[in-house]
């Protein structure tokens, strides 16, 4: 893969020494990703809720699906989903065991690419090839060109939207994120994208150069039926490839079959609760739309938690909960290796025509206030998948989670 040309220089690190060593990594696992088709998705916003989408319309049809989900909310067992179910607790220890002794060699100061990712990748692609599936549907991690899931074989490529976020990463303008996704296209296939403007002028080029369709789908019905006819018009492209007999009533079964948490997430609470991982602007304004729309948040306090990890917090990031609440609550999401943006640093970033902010670091505090708050009401919480994985066992035990292979287990 000869990246010298790469626009946006300087944002990856060591983006040609990434993506060999990756390429040196899965060759010393077995190249686990070879000879499996598969759909690999990328964009801003709706990256896992179409994939999920996908994999419930393609077991529909009656094929044997690999499912790969990033960031997990209580469990890693989450990221890796075959046939609608988490690979078991006690299969992941084994695939644990597995990678240990080959990854070791990897884990030093010059490794250009996180072990961990690199790990975890892998550990998803032997899964899908030990159990047999007839296809994998892959959600890229961040950006997509030298992403460490870019390795797969790529039947069809889905780019949701193109919107600002992981500038750090993939640049600070729509033209150079676009131009990182547009990276998962390969010779020949089809494309699917929802993206507008510049950032599908710059996907339709590189799509041209590599003589690859694509097949635009506008926005027309908001964000989640958006996604739903990306799912559709993905999975239908590879049925056509595969000559799979294509059934649109079965499809849209399908679609539905398959659901995750922390996306639109609904609670029945003191108050009614959401959970949403949104944590850039287009995906909080889809959030707090969703939210006021239901028909739970027309009587009662509305409530807002909100936590960011990182360096992701600013004005811009923050603007849709602006005016939209009766109250906001700032607290930092608590997840192992990864560093919480401070909550009093947060509330700085909240609009003048928000009420003044509760500062509450401890996620389950400020969840416990919102809920005495919102009775009657509505709580959203949101700006961070990890913020809402970490509450959510107030809700769903995470052992029970890893035990019964799904994110909604029956009461024991």
């Amino acid at each position: 893969m000869d990246i010298s040309s790469a626009r946006p220089e300087g944002y990856v690190k060591n983006p040609n020494s990434r993506m060999e060593t990756m390429r040196q990594f899965l060759a010393a696992c077995g190249d686990p990703q070879k000879s499996i088709p598969a759909i690999h998705v990328t964009g801003t916003s709706g990256k896992g809720s179409v994939c999920a989408a996908i994999a419930g319309i393609l077991q529909s049809w009656g094929l044997k699906v690999g499912l790969h989900i990033s960031p997990y909310l209580q469990s890693a067992t989450e990221k890796i989903w075959i046939d609608g179910q988490y690979i078991s607790g006690k299969e992941f220890g084994k695939l644990v065991d597995w990678i240990m002794p080959l990854a070791l060699p990897y884990r030093n100061p010059e490794t250009p690419a996180s072990i961990h990712g690199m790990a975890s990748v892998a550990i998803a692609l032997e899964a899908f090839r030990r159990d047999r599936v007839d296809v994998m549907v892959f959600e890229a991690g961040c950006g997509g060109r030298f992403d460490l899931t870019s390795f797969i074989d790529t039947e069809v490529a889905v780019i949701t939207n193109v919107g600002l976020d992981h500038t750090v990463s993939l640049g600070p303008n729509i033209e150079d994120i676009a131009w990182h996704k547009a990276g998962i296209i390969r010779k020949g296939i089809q494309v699917v994208t929802g993206t507008t403007g510049v950032a599908l002028d710059v996907i339709k080029r590189e799509a041209e150069m590599l003589n690859a369709p694509v097949e635009i789908i506008p926005n027309t019905d908001g964000p989640r039926k958006h996604n739903f006819h990306l799912a559709k018009k993905a999975a239908n492209a590879f049925g056509r490839r595969h000559q799979i007999p294509i059934t649109d009533k079965i499809s849209m079964d399908g679609i539905h079959s398959v659901k995750l948490p922390g996306r639109f997430e609904k609670i029945a609470d003191k108050a009614t609760v959401f959970l949403d991982g949104a944590h850039n602007a287009d995906k909080l304004t889809a959030a707090v739309n969703h939210v006021l729309d239901d028909e739970s948040s027309q009587n009662g306090p509305r409530i807002a938690v909100v936590g960011i990890l990182g360096t992701k917090a600013d004005a811009a990031t923050l603007a849709p909960l602006s005016a939209k609440f009766d109250q906001i609550i700032v607290t930092e999401p608590n997840v192992y290796g990864k560093k919480a943006f401070p909550a009093s640093q947060t509330a700085v970033f909240l609009s003048d025509e928000t009420p003044e902010p509760i500062i509450c670091p401890n996620p389950h505090e400020a969840v416990d206030l919102a809920l005495n708050l919102a009775i009657g009401g509505t709580v959203l919480i949101c700006g961070s998948f990890y913020l809402c994985g970490d509450v959510r066992s107030r809700w769903f035990s995470k052992e029970e989670v890893v035990c019964q292979r799904t994110s909604w287990p029956a009461p024991t």
